[in-house]
């Protein structure tokens, strides 16, 4: 089969020949629709993440994907051929009280691998092989925008872990919310306006930022009821604003430190975005910095990879999009290329996209810039 591959620590990928995975009975045989680009993917190809799996010098690329059951071996119930269906990510370590309750998110022993990314291939292939509890159904009227399922997750978790902590000051018995609740979404690719979608859904009030003037994600935003602001000059630029939850997108460290000024009281910041452990340090004025967060009730909380029950709640989101903006969501996906021309998104971003797919079965859109 034709697989896209790295050899990390090694920078460089290429389109190789692999051999098919075998069908073990228990498991389900998946053919890739589509993977989604993202810029975890870019790290690994830059050299600067991922990790094969143990005793293989190379890794099969992918972890954003839409695939087609094509084989479904003996012993599996559940799944059947033709059905569409969206792989998880993170595999558990198997020895820690969550990975064993299906939560490897929130493993304790770090020894979890990550289908795409970490000990473990993925699927950027024509093909593979899964256990059933790993692939999350998708219905056939999702199927345009279903790739987007994975990023999608890492927002439903993040933004339940934030509402968690807001809710540590709920209830107010007698006495109702006087406004609805406030939101600013910083990074306008695809984790956040998938987070501006959720949390329109959800009844806040949005306001996405980024260091440029509006383009397709400024008229989407404005669509579903948000706001849209540069910030190329500093968080100044909000006028002062405060809301009740920040959901970062960026993995810029100065703009994370900016953004617990935007906390009002209350407040909660939840960081998704993954900065450069090498980059140069920050200096700020910590004691001003964590006096506001005692004196102001606020948390800063880290959110990273999610659970199958996530992708669920993801399902269910996309189509309470679909039925709310009908056709927006689709308008996230700026392009969509086959997967011979892979060098073109794992390599560097394309100007101006929110998210690039390349398309790997026969099933799959083709054309560039495709909606």
């Amino acid at each position: 089969m034709r697989a896209v591959v790295a050899r990390p620590p090694t920078a460089g990928a290429e389109l190789v020949d692999a051999p098919n995975p075998g069908l073990a009975p228990g498991r389900v045989r998946v053919r890739v629709l589509e993977v989604g680009v993202c810029g975890t993917d870019r790290d690994i190809v830059a050299g600067e993440y991922g990790e094969p799996p143990a005793g293989s010098p190379a890794l099969i690329l992918g972890h954003e994907n839409l695939g087609q059951v094509a084989e479904v071996g003996p012993g599996t119930s559940g799944l059947a051929v033709g059905d569409l269906v969206v792989a998880t990510v993170r595999r558990g370590c198997g020895r820690c009280r969550f990975c064993l309750a299906n939560r490897s998110d929130f493993c304790e022993t770090g020894e979890y691998s990550e289908r795409g990314i970490r000990r473990a291939d993925g699927y950027l292939a024509d093909e593979y092989v899964e256990a059933p509890e790993y692939l999350v159904p998708v219905v056939p009227a999702l199927r345009s925008v279903a790739v987007l399922l994975e990023p999608l997750s890492i927002v439903e978790k993040a933004v339940r872990m934030g509402l968690a902590v807001l809710d540590r000051k709920e209830p107010t018995p007698g006495f109702p919310r006087t406004g609805a609740p406030s939101a600013l979404v910083a990074g306008t690719g695809a984790v956040g306006m998938l987070a501006a979608l959720v949390l329109r859904i959800r009844g806040f009030d949005v306001v996405a930022i980024d260091r440029h003037d509006a383009d397709v994600s400024g008229e989407l935003l404005g669509v579903i009821g948000a706001r849209h602001a540069n910030v190329r000059d500093g968080v100044g630029a909000l006028g002062g604003a405060r809301v009740d939850l920040v959901i970062e997108a960026t993995g810029s460290v100065p703009l994370d430190f900016d953004l617990v000024d935007v906390l009002g009281p209350n407040g909660v910041l939840v960081l998704t975005g993954i900065p450069d452990a090498d980059a140069p340090p920050t200096t700020v004025p910590g004691g001003a910095l964590f006096r506001g967060l005692v004196l102001h009730n606020q948390a800063v909380v880290g959110s990273v990879n999610a659970n199958r029950t996530y992708f669920e709640a993801g399902v269910r989101d996309l189509r309470a999009f679909e039925e709310r903006w009908p056709g927006l969501t689709a308008r996230l996906i700026s392009s969509r290329r086959p997967m011979e021309r892979w060098a073109e998104l794992l390599v560097e971003r394309p100007a101006g996209t929110i998210k690039n797919v390349l398309t790997v079965g026969p099933d799959g859109s083709s054309a560039e810039g495709a909606r």
